[in-house]
């Protein structure tokens, strides 16, 4: 009897949340959605349900009025803010939150809409070295199980000039490939193998990513660079993030 597949989908999942990153600071990031909410709890909510990576939120003023030029008291935004906050202005009816505490650097780095926030390392590495870099940097190996994640980290590729990267997919003692998470891959429908892939034999067990939109599987051992996914974690210090807004 074969055991059926147990996908992290089929469980509750755990929301993130999002963290005061700046204060009277607002993003100027695409827009999910907007929203008038008198309350943050509110607006985090609604961003949960837009799956917003970051969003502004217009607390009342000082006289606990809410401001009178605004259209908007909560926007949700399609992606996070990098640690240079260009995107950023210095705005006093709002504050700017992000699911991400401790923002990704700016060089090398991607955001998928609505997905998440990843980034490329370019040194050469095995997928087990590729694999605990990404884990030192508060990330994971990157899911590729979608089209738009694996179209997005492919121009990602594309635009360094990389050919491949080790993405989160890894053969077990069976057939099947599982993600970081423990997912199966047979928990998704989509693939996008390149042909004559998935090679056969146990010299062919980790997975790239291509610039040319396709996966290929490798020996483990080989030096390569690799895709990290960051992972929503509050802020591990309080620090000023973005101190050129305070200029």
């Amino acid at each position: 009897m074969v055991q059926a597949k147990k996908c992290s989908n089929d469980s509750p999942q755990i929301a993130p949340e999002y963290h005061l990153i700046g204060k009277c600071q607002r993003s100027k990031l695409n827009v999910a959605a907007k929203a008038n909410y008198t309350t943050l709890s509110s607006c985090k909510q609604f961003g949960l349900g837009k799956r917003a990576l970051s969003l502004n939120f217009s607390p009342r003023n000082a006289n606990g009025r809410r401001w009178k030029t605004l259209e908007y008291t909560c926007e949700v935004l399609q992606c996070a803010e990098t640690n240079t906050g260009l995107s950023l202005t210095k705005d006093f009816r709002y504050d700017y939150y992000s699911i991400f505490g401790n923002p990704l650097p700016t060089v090398n780095s991607t955001c998928v809409p609505t997905t998440g926030m990843f980034y490329l390392i370019t040194q050469r590495m095995n997928y087990t070295e590729a694999e605990k870099l990404c884990q030192n940097k508060s990330s994971v190996l990157a899911d590729v199980s979608t089209e738009q994640r694996t179209d997005t980290l492919a121009q990602l590729l594309a635009d360094e000039g990389e050919d491949s990267a080790y993405i989160s997919l890894k053969r077990s003692n069976s057939s099947d490939f599982f993600t970081s998470n423990g997912d199966s891959l047979g928990c998704t429908s989509y693939r996008a193998w390149a042909p004559g892939h998935p090679k056969r034999g146990e010299k062919f067990d980790c997975v790239v990513i291509t610039k040319h939109r396709t996966w290929r599987t490798v020996p483990c051992d080989e030096s390569l660079a690799a895709l990290c996914e960051l992972k929503p974690d509050k802020p591990n210090r309080k620090i000023n993030l973005f101190p050129h807004l305070n200029n």
